[in-house]
């Protein structure tokens, strides 16, 4: 038998704390109320960087001169719509994401772990904060790279081709003042997206989790020769109510992040294309080829690991039916086996998280984002 320990061993919600490192940079605190100096700073940053930003590239479509400008601004565009977007959804939702859902993992956290199950868990905290580091390096390496292939333009370039109401290149100290602000804000716009794209996969790899360890909880009822029938049928509703807890968290986050994933969804196949399109028909330095492909792993990557871990969660829920064959189940009470019945009907269907509610969140759905941007590609190049 495995020894039990005290929940105090095991804090789920340690899991993003690599998140909220990064978050206070751009304005999202863990606090369920802000302070009047945060409001001011999450303000600056939506009304400076993000909708400042966002015109400026808006306002350069109107001064495109030929096809080449127009791949080089218009996939940017659409990153910057996108991360605005994904970002106002994210800090409506903020409460839920901070106050209801760490409340509902403090209940998990207090159920009788064993030492293998804390070790698991802690394992996987420690997982989801370095992924946290190293995507938060791949997604300012795009801004770095952006900003490295400017600065040796000599003063001709800045990172974008967007629209400055003055000639940045008058002097060294215009252009290089302007340079230095660009980069700035696309770090910020770098770490928003992080915040964006990283939280739903980190919630669902700790959800899974203990999902898993509910699942193994129900397996090893009735198998324990010193528990009685009425003990087996107490273990029983318990593992239940935390499989109720594991639901609504599920249900938290399918309202919350369904809107972001859609809005990313719909931006990556167009995004990546056009990157690719770029590489493949215009005459462009190394530093840039370079450029591009960061940035076109990057907006693959803001898909990939969401589609990927909220897959897994999908695949475990679709297996709670067998969990509890694996119980003792035909040598307990009728009360038992009758709630067994009654449970194994209400969770025989997978939980599929819903895209805008429309399309799962699958790595199928993933393959097919890819074929998308495939078939972008090749009209485009067709009509070039």
């Amino acid at each position: 038998m495995e020894v039990e320990i005290a929940q105090s061993k095991v804090n789920t919600e340690r899991f993003l704390h690599g998140i909220w490192y990064y978050a206070k940079f751009h304005g999202f605190f863990p606090d369920l109320e802000y302070k009047l100096w945060q409001k001011g700073f999450v303000g600056f940053v939506v009304i400076w960087v993000n909708i400042g930003t966002m015109l400026s590239f808006l306002i350069q479509l109107f001064y495109i001169r030929d096809i080449k400008e127009f791949a080089d601004n218009f996939p940017m565009n659409i990153s910057v719509v996108t991360c605005l977007l994904k970002f106002l959804v994210i800090l409506r939702m903020r409460v839920k994401l901070v106050g209801d859902i760490n409340e509902y993992f403090a209940k998990l956290d207090g159920m009788r772990l064993s030492e293998r199950q804390v070790v698991k868990l802690q394992g996987l905290i420690l997982f989801c904060n370095r992924l946290t580091s190293v995507v938060a390096v791949l997604y300012t390496l795009v801004s770095t790279s952006t900003a490295i292939n400017a600065a040796s333009s000599r003063e001709r370039i800045l990172m974008f081709n967007v629209w400055i109401p003055y000639d940045f290149r008058q002097s060294m100290w215009i252009y290089w003042t302007t340079l230095l602000f660009q980069y700035f804000c696309f770090i910020i716009l770098a770490l928003e997206n992080l915040t964006n794209d990283l939280t739903a996969p980190l919630y669902f790899i700790m959800l899974r989790a203990h999902l898993e360890i509910v699942m193994e909880r129900i397996k090893n009822i009735g198998w324990d020769p010193l528990k009685t029938q009425e003990e087996n049928y107490k273990d029983f509703i318990g593992c239940i109510e935390d499989h109720r807890i594991v639901m609504e968290i599920y249900n938290i986050l399918q309202n919350t992040i369904s809107s972001t994933i859609f809005i990313q969804f719909a931006s990556t196949a167009i995004v990546v294309a056009i990157e690719i399109l770029v590489i493949l028909l215009f005459a462009i330095n190394f530093t840039q080829i370079v450029m591009l492909l960061i940035t076109t792993l990057a907006a693959t990557i803001q898909i990939l690991f969401c589609c990927y871990y909220v897959n897994n969660f999908t695949v475990v829920t679709n297996e709670l039916v067998t969990a509890i064959y694996f119980s003792n189940l035909f040598d307990q009470s009728m009360q038992f086996r009758k709630t067994a019945i009654i449970f194994m009907q209400m969770t025989q269907k997978p939980k599929v998280v819903m895209a805008g509610k429309m399309f799962p969140v699958t790595l199928t759905t993933f393959a097919s984002i890819m074929r998308t941007s495939y078939s972008i590609l090749t009209v485009a190049n067709q009509l070039r």
